[in-house]
């Protein structure tokens, strides 16, 4: 079996998503992209934490009045589990409620099995390990997205997550195929229940093909735009569907580099790469209306970094300013790979991000004991 750092170390190589991502209602396309300025020093506030868990790659979503969490492989004392999940709450003003350097995160995950549960045919729950040494990494690379189901509060968060075959941390199925899991929330659910997760289809997106929505999304009023990595093409391709929609393949449009299309494009269609929409790395999409333009935050590429680059554009398809970077966090003391899986969290910010700041996190790997943390660092926007 492997270690949880080598499989932790599989993400950084093998993943070209994130995290991730938000969403906002009745936003209007603006005529020019721009470039943010930091205010100020960015602060470290803590670390965001449930002290069960030794997890890493976490994204979040706003879920009502708290925040849910996604994360990827999680230790504790008796499970390892390929992903888990969190809540944690705010503070009366709406900002991430932090005690003593912590931000809490709490909830029931069940050990037997996976956040995102393994399948039957991939190998054995709860971490898809396989007995010839291989494993199903299903690691979910974007928060999930939310859609309003009921006017009693209830929510769909849908993720997609790619199923991944490694030998050690070689892909032994490249370009797999992408399940689309849905997760139920209820506001009559009790506070420490996680929202209960159905498998809506293990091949949403077959075998050799782009997947839309693991790289990430934002939500334009009642349509979902989804990002999809490709091979070489230097950017991801995009997506439409509308939210009531999002569960059924043949909805979609397609974007290929000059109008949207019932073609869905190959994953070395360079006409339909969105060139800066993001590095490759992970990171996260989002809509800022401060700025009135779409926004990716994330990792510079994929690697082992702290860093936080920043990219803008006045549509989702762009033209998308270059990557810059804004902040640089510290990394661990690990000897190798101290940083990775960079992620802004639109849903602790003002306005879902469209005020004058934004949350970020990204994955700190320390020798010995100290095993992750997820720091958390607020940036205040000019």
């Amino acid at each position: 079996m492997l270690s949880l750092t080598s499989l932790c170390l599989a993400t950084v190589f093998l993943t070209t998503s994130a995290s991730p991502l938000s969403f906002l209602s009745n936003i209007k396309h603006a005529k020019r992209a721009v470039t943010p300025v930091v205010s100020g020093t960015p602060q470290l506030l803590g670390v965001a934490l449930d002290p069960t868990w030794n997890r890493d790659s976490c994204t979040s979503t706003r879920v009502r009045k708290r925040e849910l969490w996604t994360c990827r492989d999680s230790q504790s004392k008796t499970a390892f589990l390929s992903s888990t999940a969190s809540w944690t709450n705010a503070s009366s003003d709406g900002t991430p409620a932090v005690v003593n350097g912590v931000l809490p995160m709490y909830g029931t995950n069940n050990v037997n099995n996976a956040y995102f549960p393994v399948q039957a045919d991939e190998c054995t729950a709860p971490a898809g390990n396989c007995n010839n040494g291989t494993r199903y990494a299903l690691w979910p690379d974007t928060r999930p997205l939310p859609v309003d189901v009921g006017t009693d509060g209830s929510m769909s968060l849908y993720t997609w997550i790619k199923n991944v075959h490694l030998s050690g941390l070689t892909e032994l199925n490249p370009n797999p195929p992408t399940s689309l899991y849905r997760s139920d929330f209820v506001p009559t659910q009790p506070v420490n229940q996680l929202p209960p997760v159905t498998l809506v289809n293990e091949q949403f997106w077959p075998a050799g093909s782009i997947a839309f929505g693991d790289y990430g999304f934002v939500i334009n009023s009642s349509t979902a735009y989804l990002y999809g990595a490709m091979n070489n093409t230097g950017g991801p391709a995009l997506a439409k569907v509308a939210v009531g929609k999002i569960e059924d393949p043949t909805a979609y449009k397609f974007w290929n580099g000059t109008a949207w299309t019932t073609t869905k494009p190959g994953l070395n269609d360079a006409n339909a790469a969105i060139k800066n929409a993001g590095t490759g790395g992970q990171g996260t999409f989002y809509y800022s209306e401060y700025f009135s333009s779409y926004v990716w935050i994330g990792a510079p590429a994929i690697g082992c970094n702290a860093a936080f680059q920043i990219a803008t554009s006045p549509t989702p398809y762009g033209d998308w300013t270059n990557p810059s970077t804004f902040y640089t966090g510290v990394a661990g003391n690990a000897s190798f790979c101290p940083a990775y899986s960079q992620q802004a969290h639109p849903g602790l910010s003002k306005n879902h991000g469209s005020g004058n700041d934004i949350y970020l996190t990204y994955t700190k790997v320390d020798a010995g004991s100290a095993g992750y943390s997820t720091p958390l660092i607020h940036v205040v926007w000019q």
